[in-house]
């Protein structure tokens, strides 16, 4: 039954998947990557607009009574964008409006650094580049997983790469994982322009994308199945408290190699793909040589990679 249930929730998936295929975002007009009518959410704790047209200018917005603000949380769309030459500043000013009652202009600089897309995909990627919160999520999933990976070689409890279920999924999710963080770093590093688009006009549709969007939204397609499938192996294969403790595991495992590939493209990304194609190989060396499933047990019928206790009802195979 469990084994049916997964395979509906693919299939439910792999639909969802084929629904997306027609969807296309609206591009701009011109090279900008936002247009009239775009939508904007202040992420900043505030936005000084001004409420005149501007004309020229060289000192930056000034706080006079012409003046109004916008706060953290605010939604904005764009209502004119103009380009004024002379402005040493920035030449680009765009009008945009909180309300009919609330609308200004703002040198587009200002406007880029204090908002961002107002869309859950675009939020997202934002809050997830931050760079001091890649090194801070690093060193927090890097100390707990060195603190639970001792404790469970202990009591000798399934962990991935240490002592992994039999099962090939674990092994395919953190690939997957990893070739999806290193297309990340690289489509960011050598087509910045191309990420731009994406980030204000995001989909989860591979088809519509240039070839290096589109592996790494298939990435996230098949992340998203095999998850789904190393749920299933996990509760199949060991008892619901067992099954849970290698769950957590592998989530910090996942975060520790996708961390570990990003924060390694800072520095070079020639280094992001070495270290991408280096796991790759040890994790599928690994599996073959020690992981991959040679018995079955007596009782349930469970893969088991050496004869003795199951961990999925205990008994004893000889």
């Amino acid at each position: 039954m469990k084994r049916q249930h997964t395979i509906h929730l693919l299939s439910v998936l792999a639909g969802l998947f084929l629904l997306l295929t027609s969807c296309h975002p609206p591009r701009p007009a011109d090279s900008r990557p936002y247009s009239v009518g775009y939508n904007f959410l202040v992420h900043a704790d505030s936005l000084l607009l001004q409420e005149d047209r501007p004309m020229r200018w060289c000192q930056g917005v000034a706080q006079t009574s012409d003046s109004l603000w916008v706060f953290h949380d605010d939604h904005l769309v764009v209502a004119a964008i103009i380009v004024i030459p002379e402005d040493c500043v920035d030449s680009v000013w765009v009008k945009v409006a909180r309300d009919q009652g609330t609308m200004g202009w703002t040198h587009e600089s200002n406007l880029l650094d204090a908002a961002s897309p107002d869309d859950p995909i675009s939020q997202f990627i934002r809050i997830f580049s931050a760079r001091h919160l890649l090194w801070f999520l690093a060193l927090i999933a890097l100390a707990c997983l060195a603190v639970t990976m001792r404790y469970l070689r202990r009591r000798n409890i399934p962990l991935l790469h240490v002592h992994d279920i039999p099962s090939a999924y674990p092994t395919l999710l953190t690939s997957t994982l990893a070739v999806a963080a290193t297309t990340y770093a690289h489509i960011q590093h050598s087509l910045p322009g191309q990420w731009v688009h994406f980030y204000y006009y995001p989909t989860l549709n591979p088809l519509a994308q240039p070839a290096e969007l589109c592996l790494f939204l298939f990435c996230v397609w098949l992340f998203l199945l095999l998850t789904i499938a190393v749920v299933d192996s996990a509760f199949g294969l060991l008892r619901a408290t067992g099954a849970m403790v290698y769950l957590l595991t592998l989530l910090a495992i996942c975060a520790l190699i996708y961390l570990t590939i990003s924060l390694a493209a800072y520095f070079s990304i020639c280094l992001a793909y070495a270290l991408c194609l280096l796991y790759i190989l040890v994790a599928i060396y690994h599996y073959i040589r020690h992981v991959r499933a040679h018995y079955l047990c007596g009782r349930c019928g469970a893969k088991l990679r050496d004869k003795g206790v199951c961990p999925r009802c205990g008994a004893v195979n000889d």
